[in-house]
This record gives structure tokens, sequence and C-alpha cells, in this order.
């Protein structure tokens, strides 16, 4: 059995829908305890102080459609949020974030021009992605502290299926959730992101990085 704890976002769906053919997984969606696996944004993670084994989104996020002074973002503290305002120092440069509600009223401050880009997730809007903009290792990834082949194999099999049945898994990931998804998100996702289990040896420069934004 592999236990998984795991934030119930893009993270997840690639577990989610290995359990499609594996039943060996059992998966809480949540923040709180111990597991084989604990699977959140790469923020988060360090937010939590939990060590990152492996980058498994790439490209997730994306300022669209460029940094401009004046950038919207959902939610305070978000690792949007955090991601911005590390990147806002680290250019040097004075700009202004403003925070929506939700991802839609984002894209209605662009559309009324009362924000001169926002931040959105790429399966919704082309833009830069934080990898170029601030050379993080990656969006999304994962700390294993069981048998780390067990789940390379289980999230890789979860990608490739995917990518075989886009509408079919999605459907599947979308009732699996314990909140509500867009599925033309899940179903985008492989096409907008780099998915994959890579593993990363030092995250210090990352940490460094964001930990005073948090």
């Amino acid at each position: 059995m592999l236990k998984v704890i795991a934030a119930p976002g893009p993270v997840s769906y690639p577990m989610i829908a290995s359990t499609m053919k594996n039943k060996d997984i059992m998966i809480d969606f949540g923040k709180e305890g111990s597991a084989d696996v604990i699977l959140d944004s790469t923020v988060s993670l360090v937010r939590r102080g939990i060590r990152t084994d492996y980058i498994t989104i790439k490209g997730l996020m994306v300022v669209s459609p460029d940094v401009g002074r004046k950038i919207g973002v959902w939610r305070k503290g978000s690792a949007a949020d955090v991601l911005t305002r590390a990147l806002l120092e680290k250019k040097g440069l004075k700009g202004e974030v403003v925070y929506a509600d939700d991802m839609p009223k984002l894209m209605e401050m662009l559309n009324r021009k009362e924000v001169d880009s926002i931040v959105v997730a790429s399966p919704f809007a082309k833009g830069k992605t934080f990898e170029e903009l601030l050379g993080i290792p990656g969006s999304c990834g994962a700390s294993v502290n069981g048998d780390h082949e067990a789940f390379i194999s289980a999230y890789s099999e979860g990608i490739e299926l995917m990518k075989q049945d886009p509408q079919g898994v999605a459907e599947y990931i979308a009732k699996k959730l314990p909140i509500q998804a867009n599925p033309q998100m899940i179903i985008n996702l492989p096409k907008t992101t780099v998915l994959g289990v890579e593993r990363i040896a030092d995250n210090s420069h990352f940490e460094n990085l964001i930990r005073k934004h948090l």
C-alpha cells in the first residue's frame, strides 16, 4: 500500500489517475500527518518545511500576457502570490499586486484593463512561466519517505493514462477530488505543462528565494 497525502490540485491528478489501475494507493487530500508520499506545490512544500525530492509539474503558472506594473493574482498568500512578489523583488520592479477572489475575476480585470497582467494556470492562458522568469525548478513537487520506485512507477503511469484518454481520465479524476475541478483544465494539463518525475538534489536556492515572501 502506497499512502499519499496530496493537495487536491493538479499535483494530485496523475496519482489519482494511477488508481484506475493500481488499487494499492491510498490518497488523503489534506496537509496533516505522515505518508509515503507528500504532493504539493513547491512553494507549499517549503512553507510546510517539507523536503522536495522530485519535481512533478513545470510551467503550471504563467504571467499573462507578460510582466506588467500592475499584476492580478488569485488569493493573497497563494503560491502565485509568493512567486509574483519574489519575481518583482528579484527583477527590481516596483509593481503592484492586485488580488482577486477567483480565476474568472482575474480574466475580467485584464479585459477591463484594470491590471496589466495576470497570474493564471497555463491551461487557461498563454504567458511566461515562473520557471522562465524566476528560474524556479518547477511548480509542483513530491517528498518521498517510502518506496521511491513505487512512487515513480505510479505517478508516471498516471501521466500516461492522462495522455492516452484525456476525456475519460479527466472525468475519473474530477469525481475523485474533494473539491470541484474544471475537467477542461485536467484535459489540458499534459498539453500545457511538463509532467514528469524529475529528481532534485538541492532545493536550497529556491527555498532561499521565496522564504522571505512566505
